[in-house]
């Protein structure tokens, strides 16, 4: 198998994920001996299926710093 990163060698490996939770934490793939890329069926799986448009939120942010017309500090201000 030759690396699609850098044309290397890759070699079959095993890799151990400690922090893993869902109970495998072993699992096999490919591992570049030039510059290190790892290759697994997950990996694979991500690769190949098409991008998702980026979520964007139905809300509205103020710009930071500027006080909300609701702030209580503002009705406290006029007040005074």
């Amino acid at each position: 198998m030759v690396c699609a990163r850098c044309e290397g060698c890759m070699v079959r490996d095993e890799f151990y994920d400690y922090s893993d939770d869902t109970g495998q934490g072993h699992f096999d793939g490919w591992r570049c001996i030039n510059c290190g890329e790892i290759y697994d069926a997950l990996i694979l799986h991500h690769r190949t299926r098409p991008p998702q448009q980026p979520h964007r939120s139905e809300r509205r942010w103020r710009a930071w710093g500027q006080p909300s017309r609701t702030s209580p500090w503002i009705e406290f201000a006029d007040t005074a």
